[in-house]
This record gives C-alpha cells, structure tokens and sequence, in this order.
C-alpha cells in the first residue's frame, strides 16, 4: 500500500507578508541609490537639528538605501525625519547604524522624549514614517510587522485662575525689556489665543493686528490655520511683547527651524515662587476659560483648530475652579438663565 501524499501545508496571510517584506528588503539592500537622490542627502543641511559627535550622512546613505523610498522629495522629507532621529540617537550615546536607531523602541524613545514639545498630530505622523522605513531597512525582531498605535495622551490640567494670576504678573514684571518681551509673547498668546509651542513658532509679529479698541487678533499658521481674537485679560501684555518691533521679525525666537524656542524663553525668565509655565498648559487653560463662558462649542472648536470635541473632553474635569472664580452655578446655566 503506497503512502498517502502529504497535503501541501497552507501558508497563512502574515507567514506571505513577511516573506514578500524579507524579499523586498533583500531587494532593497543591494540598489543602488540615483545621483539625484545622491545629492539630496549630500547637501541635506543636517546642522538645523543640533549637535552630534558622530556623522550623519553615512545613516542617511545607509537607511534610504536598504528603504522603499524611490521619489525624490520623499527622500528630501525623510532626510528631515531620519536626521531628527539620529542627533537624539547620538545624544543617547547610541552608533548610528540602521541596526541600532530604526528600532521600534528607539523610535518611540525619540518620539516620547525628543518631541515631547510638538503637537500630538506631528509627533504622530514622524513616528508613522520612521517606522515605515523601519519596517524596510531593518525587519526582524526590533520591528515588528505589525506596529501598535501611538496611545493617546490626555490634555494637561490648565491652570486654576490663581495660578494664571501670578503667572501674568510674572510676566509683567521681568527685569530686561527683550526678556520681558519674549516672556510677555509666550504668556499673552498661550492664555490669551491659545496658542501652543507649534503655534509660537512660525509667527511673525505681522500675524498679530492691533484694532485699538476692538481688541487684538492673532493670525495662526501651521497645522491649525486660524484666526483668533485675543482675551481682554492679557491685551495689555500682548501690546508690550510687540511694542516697538518690525513687522518681518519672529514672535519669539530668531530662528524658524529652532525647536522648543518657548521652552528656552521661559528657563531664561526671572520667575520667583511661580508656577511652572507651560504652552500646552496654558493653552488648556485658556479653553477652561472660554468653556466657563457663554462662548458656542462650535466657535471654541473654530479657534483651537480642533477637529473634534475629544480635547474639550479631557479640560471639562478641571473647569469647576473657573465655575467657581466666576460665581456660576452650573444650574443657572443649564436653565439658560443670564449670566
């Protein structure tokens, strides 16, 4: 009796995907690079992103050729993400070789602790390419196939009318013009317009007009394009962070492409007995703010450039110090009895 042939063992959907990445890496790690694409990493200007002891262009080379990039701006753009990732690799005291930074732990790492600044959407979107070129220049068990979304992170606790109190008078009390201008940038538009680290960082003082007494407005750019009329309470503060300068020159900061200008403001500031100061923060508070106010969630939602309500969701917890600074019960309100 002659033996049963044995049925050919099915392979499964992830066993097919992981060979065909395998092959395509095999693919990828023996290409050769375009002298256009050449010549985009070769001129990349890699000083924009800080300081590294170790030389970056040869992980640019290295990574972008084992990758799936072929068009020529995506390798430009990447440049961008990959440089990023490699001066906080370095600073970590990590070789920047592709088997080392395109990790999925490094890349969170980077993503937690070097852009703990930016915005959620941007740090959610680097950390999608980076392991998107992971995924290609290093597969294997530091990359997994299948990657787990960035968790999201809650709004942090505005500042209780208090706190925003010494915070302004803080501002209004430094002891060097310039400082007190920078300082007075920071605090006026983050409690005043709602403006984050991301906001503060490409606007120029053309972007803020002054309609006497109709208050000031503010014109945002980036991610969250907007128009922004600027809270009564922080007016006067506004007009001294711009008093005397020209038109074509930065908020804060001198430089576009410096990252976390905010931060360095504020470590460079006289504050005594104040707390912490925080863009996100005061950003938060000035949602609290106009929440305890008869403002429409749908003009709230116009001027933080939200896209959704799930941001308002997370400062509602912490709006019943401005109830109570505002002597609103929340019943009166309900009813839709006057304020």
């Amino acid at each position: 009796m002659s033996p049963t042939p044995q049925r050919a063992r099915r392979v499964s959907k992830a066993q097919a995907l992981r060979h065909r990445e395998a092959l395509a890496a095999q693919a990828s790690a023996h290409r050769d690079l375009s002298p256009q694409a050449v010549r985009i990493i070769a001129t990349f200007d890699i000083t924009r992103y800080g300081t590294t002891t170790q030389p970056v262009r040869p992980f640019l080379t290295d990574a972008i050729t084992r990758s799936r990039l072929t068009g020529l701006e995506s390798i430009r753009k990447h440049c961008r993400h990959l440089t990023a990732l490699a001066v906080f690799s370095d600073a970590q005291g990590l070789p920047l070789r592709v088997e080392v930074v395109l990790t999925t732990d490094n890349i969170d790492d980077y993503i937690r602790r070097g852009m703990h600044a930016e915005s959620r959407d941007n740090r959610a979107e680097r950390r999608r390419r980076l392991l998107w070129v992971a995924q290609s220049a290093n597969p294997g068990p530091t990359v997994p196939a299948r990657l787990a979304p960035v968790g999201y992170q809650a709004v942090k606790a505005p500042y209780t009318p208090d706190e925003r109190a010494t915070i302004l008078r803080a501002a209004r009390t430094q002891p060097t013009e310039r400082g007190g201008q920078q300082l007075a940038a920071v605090v006026a538009l983050g409690f005043g317009a709602g403006a984050d680290s991301i906001d503060l960082r490409e606007l120029w003082i053309h972007d803020i007009t002054d309609h006497g007494l109709d208050g000031l407005t503010v014109a945002f750019h980036g991610s969250r394009p907007r128009i922004v009329p600027v809270r009564r309470v922080v007016e006067d503060l506004l007009r001294q962070a711009i008093a005397g300068r020209a038109p074509d020159e930065l908020v804060i900061g001198q430089e576009v492409t410096r990252r976390n200008t905010a931060a360095r403001v504020i470590a460079h500031a006289a504050l005594y007995k104040v707390p912490h100061i925080e863009p996100a923060r005061m950003r938060a508070t000035w949602l609290a703010d106009l929440m305890t106010d008869t403002v429409p969630l749908a003009v709230i939602l116009q001027a933080a450039g939200l896209k959704s309500a799930r941001t308002l969701t997370d400062v509602l917890p912490h709006t019943s110090a401005w109830l109570q600074a505002k002597t609103i019960p929340g019943t009166t309100l309900v009813r839709g009895g006057a304020k």
